[in-house]
């Protein structure tokens, strides 16, 4: 398929009918005057007032089974946060829960808030919970899940002779939503896993038809008279640093240096954010962990930690990229050291998002002493579409001493039936090489099908990357190529007490690499 064609499939994919769903109804958490103490013990009067839900369903191994243990959901908030209860009934002694770090629970039981801040089936805030409270978070948007975002929050866990109860408090200031109408309305979906006996279940529970598609499955809470408050941070930075260096045999210091710094973010409005910072110092910022790097023909990509960019980081988050060459347009660890940077990112109306960045690198001192700073602009809009479905475009540039680099891209995703969704991407590079007068462009196109059902799950994906393709603030790992790849899954449940699924997997790959024309297969069944 070549790029020309690419937003024409996607295009003639927007006019097929989409689904019908039939929602629930909508549940109106209990507003409260008084916050509950968050202690795991559920014997506030406020949780016998909050409005619950039960009746959790399974979609892991199978969807539609009984869990085998009840779990019921409290609902409350006040002028400045939401609240959570959940009562998990289990035997004690089985329960499987650890006092780790943070972000370092997968393997226990658990609970989760999966929640969508805007009710736009967009993006969801995922916040885990384990029996011991630690926490987990990550934020989805567009198919990805990003385990670096940590957003402030407040949980508490407790053991106890009928299983185990969670409070979980989350201040308004640390998420994004709409006021319309003097009404908030958010999409919930929460989900509980029983380690020990691999099953995992939700409420309101998954169509196997529509798969494990969060986005447009959640249940809607409506927020009465919440009034946001304004988000002022200042976080201020000194630091002093003295070193010592060896000159004929004797210890000369430099006699020391003072530092400054300063970050703020501005809550613009409850959706719109604005962040700014001067020479910030991004030292105490969680480590990277560690990758090898043995026989690579590319750099290795690392997540973002550095809590100046991870507000909005999802808005950049482009269609059908990850798996195909370009795991990123834009990669915000591109901008190593900046002396100052200004970001905006959130929503403009009800229906489009928005995300910009621009900022002065200095990029670490990899440039030549004395030389100018690299400059850098990154604008990002969304238009959402019915459903999960979105049309979008991304434009970023970085001007150095000697070079400028220009990225503009297009990128969709339309969901076709229930369970399948068409994304693409088109992305054309631009550089200007000032010294010799020169310039180049260079394309990326992707296309990719994704079906998830109870049955079935199957991608089918195709890439194509220009020789030369270079995104100065983006990733590439590879270029020019052509790939071809496809997974499938089909799943049986065999009239068995002791198999409940068995998983059958399938995956093809072809790339073309163009300088030599030759192609490189892989192939794997399990």
């Amino acid at each position: 398929m070549t790029p020309k064609i690419l937003f024409v499939s996607l295009l003639i994919a927007g006019t097929v009918p989409l689904f019908a769903s039939v929602p629930l109804s909508p549940v109106k958490p209990v507003r409260i005057s008084e916050p509950p103490v968050l202690d795991g013990i559920l014997d506030e009067e406020i949780w016998q007032q909050a409005p619950s839900v039960t009746g959790f369903k399974t979609f892991v191994p199978d969807y539609g089974r009984e869990m085998g243990h009840e779990t019921q959901v409290y609902m409350a908030y006040d002028a400045e946060n939401i609240y959570f209860a959940f009562e998990c009934y289990d035997e004690p002694d089985k329960i499987k829960t650890s006092f780790a770090q943070r972000d370092k629970i997968r393997d226990d039981d658990w609970i989760c808030i999966n929640l969508d801040s805007y009710d736009d089936k967009q993006s969801l805030y995922a916040l885990y919970v384990n029996p011991s409270g630690i926490q987990m978070d990550t934020r989805y948007s567009n198919g990805q899940e990003d385990a670096g975002a940590d957003f402030v929050w407040y949980s508490k866990g407790r053991i106890h002779e009928k299983g185990y109860t969670i409070e979980v408090r989350i201040p308004l200031k640390s998420i994004r939503y709409s006021v319309r109408n003097n009404l908030v309305k958010m999409g919930v979906i929460f989900e509980r896993k029983i380690s020990r006996l691999s099953i995992q279940g939700t409420f309101p529970p998954l169509d196997p038809d529509m798969g494990t598609a969060f986005l447009i499955q959640s249940m809607q809470l409506v927020y009465e008279d919440l009034k946001p408050n304004r988000l002022v941070e200042f976080l201020p930075a000194v630091t002093y640093g003295k070193g010592v260096t060896e000159i004929a045999g004797e210890d000369v210091g430099d006699g020391g240096k003072p530092d400054f710094g300063l970050t703020t973010k501005i809550g613009l409005s409850s959706d719109l954010v604005m962040d700014a910072t001067i020479n910030p110092d991004f030292s105490q910022v969680e480590s990277d962990a560690g990758q090898i790097e043995d026989n690579l023909r590319f750099a290795l990509y690392y997540p973002e930690r550095r809590p100046f960019f991870l507000e909005g980081n999802e808005n950049f988050i482009v269609a059908a990229t990850g798996g195909g060459g370009l795991p990123s347009v834009f990669n915000s660890r591109s901008i190593v050291n900046p002396d100052m940077a200004l970001k905006f990112s959130g929503k403009l109306g009800a229906k489009n998002r928005f995300a910009a960045i621009y900022a002065s690198d200095a990029n670490a001192g990899l440039a030549d002493e004395g030389s100018p700073n690299d400059q850098i602009m990154v604008a990002r809009y969304i238009r959402a579409l019915k459903g999960d479905s979105f049309l979008g475009g991304i434009y970023t540039r970085r001007a150095e001493e000697d070079r400028v680099n220009d990225v503009a891209a297009l990128d969709a995703t339309i969901r076709l039936t229930q369970a399948s969704t068409l994304s693409g991407h088109f992305v054309e590079s631009f550089n200007n090489y000032i010294a010799e007068n020169k310039s180049t462009a260079v394309h990326a196109a992707g296309l990719q099908y994704a079906l998830d059902k109870r049955n079935l799950s199957l991608v089918s994906s195709f890439y194509q990357l220009g020789q030369g393709l270079s995104t100065s603030v983006g990733f590439v790992e590879r270029t020019g190529v052509t790939r071809y790849s496809f997974f499938m899954n089909p799943k049986i449940y065999p009239k068995s007490k002791y198999l409940i699924r068995l998983d059958n997997n399938l995956s093809l790959g072809y790339t073309l690499d163009h300088e030599s024309g030759l192609w490189e297969r892989l192939a794997g069944y399990t």
